[in-house]
């Protein structure tokens, strides 16, 4: 006899199977609850939204429609690759960034004129804060170099150029001189604007169409910039040697960024103070560290403003080359001059009219253009600045090279310099050779 009653009746066994299903399906009906990931971005030029690469955190301010602040961990970041026919207007629509944080941020780049460089191929990021609002510009000039444009509570951006450490690579190129030195140049492996520069560095002493003779020799040394194994793009001429009949002229660059013979005598003319004829008064003067006068904020003033009539020639301070002329929405028409492989440039702004055309060599005190009234202006003046390895210093009291020879108490270190330079150009194999030789080149 069985000490407890059986619960397995038909009744019971039927309840116990409906009470199994209904639990069953509690497990298998999905719960409505917020996705743990974000949803994946829209592509825009062929790049997805991204996280904001090497930004450091911030918190959007506080708005009454917006609730709390956004998290430094939602910001996304929009790349972009320009292509061919590509505005910056099209690509802030295309990104659903607000017009006029482009044109505060085209305002704050006058000082600067970075935007001016895009090209085919360079690469932009719009970053946007949690609350999908725009915050940020990324410029990506080259592997070791960006600039950002930052918005500011009071709707301003501010201007900051990251740049990281680098190191330079040298090697040696070798030619003989067989029709023109361009042509000869080029087949040796220098560019086109590497030609230019010894065609300026030598012209003082050689008249490259006049002297030349078939076999006369040359040897360059070309420094590469490179950045965490990559090629920056930038280079420099760091010596050369050009050999023709008995005699051998050398151009030799100095940690001062300008170049010498053999006997510390500078192969250029040394700098002009001043970019016109008569001393203008200074209706504005050079400062890094300006404050806004409404914002309070740093608002530099990267050159100086001389009081200029319309119509007044402006003649360049040096010999050099012509790199960039434009007509920017506040800075007017502008002419950029490259003197010397990169270490010095000047930047003429507000112009009315430019008497040059970009690429050409320029020589010091040569007329370049008139001045103006051209872009956003309170009064016609000539905006000049003066660049010193890629920074502004002050053009009408900086050390800038206006004397011709190397100080007596940095002789000794530029002889030691120059020897082992001399030593490399003679030694050294040479990638020219290899290009003969259709073997692949180290650097493009």
């Amino acid at each position: 006899m069985n000490r407890y009653p059986t619960l397995a009746t038909p009744l019971h066994k039927i309840a116990l199977a409906i009470s199994c299903a209904l639990l069953l399906a509690a497990f298998l009906i999905p719960i409505e609850s917020s996705p743990a990931l974000p949803q994946t971005a829209s592509l825009h030029n062929g790049t997805e939204k991204q996280p904001a690469p090497e930004k450091e955190p911030s918190i959007a301010p506080d708005t009454p429609d917006q609730g709390l602040p956004a998290s430094p961990s939602e910001e996304t970041t929009v790349e972009w690759q320009v292509k061919p026919g590509d505005t910056l207007s099209q690509i802030f629509q295309s990104s659903n960034a607000p017009l006029a944080d482009l044109r505060e941020i085209l305002k704050t780049d006058t000082q600067f004129l970075s935007l001016e460089t895009l090209t085919p191929g360079t690469r932009l990021g719009l970053t946007f804060d949690g609350n999908n609002r725009f915050s940020s510009l990324i410029l990506y000039m080259d592997p070791a170099r960006k600039v950002v444009y930052t918005r500011q509570e009071d709707g301003s951006f501010v201007h900051d150029k990251i740049e990281a450490d680098t190191i330079w690579v040298s090697e040696v190129l070798r030619g003989s001189v067989q029709g023109s030195f361009y042509a000869s140049g080029l087949k040796a492996g220098l560019t086109k604007s590497q030609v230019l520069l010894i065609d300026q560095l030598m012209g003082n002493r050689l008249n490259f169409r006049k002297d030349l003779r078939a076999g006369d020799e040359f040897t360059v040394i070309v420094g590469h910039e490179i950045w965490n194994h990559k090629i920056t793009g930038h280079t420099r001429i760091e010596a050369m040697a050009f050999t023709r009949g008995p005699k051998t002229h050398y151009a030799f660059r100095f940690d001062d960024g300008n170049y010498y013979d053999q006997d510390g005598e500078s192969v250029t003319p040394a700098f002009l103070r001043w970019p016109t004829r008569k001393h203008y008064r200074v209706s504005s003067r050079f400062n890094p560290n300006r404050l806004h006068p409404v914002t309070g904020r740093r608002a530099p003033h990267n050159g100086v403003d001389l009081a200029t009539p319309v119509g007044t020639p402006i003649r360049s301070t040096g010999d050099g080359i012509v790199r960039r002329i434009g007509n920017h929405p506040y800075a007017g028409k502008y002419i950029d001059i490259d003197h010397g492989g990169g270490s010095y440039s000047t930047r003429y702004l507000h112009l009315s009219k430019v008497l040059v055309r970009k690429g050409q060599p320029i020589k010091r005190g040569q007329k370049i253009a008139l001045s103006g009234n051209t872009g956003r202006t309170t009064g016609p003046h000539l905006h000049f600045e003066f660049h010193i390895k890629g920074r502004p210093v002050n053009p009408l009291t900086a050390k800038i090279p206006t004397s011709a020879t190397i100080p007596k108490t940095e002789f000794a270190r530029f002889r030691h310099q120059y020897q082992e330079q001399l030593a490399i150009m003679k030694y050294a194999g040479s990638r020219s050779d290899l290009m003969l030789a259709k073997a692949p080149p180290a650097f493009q």
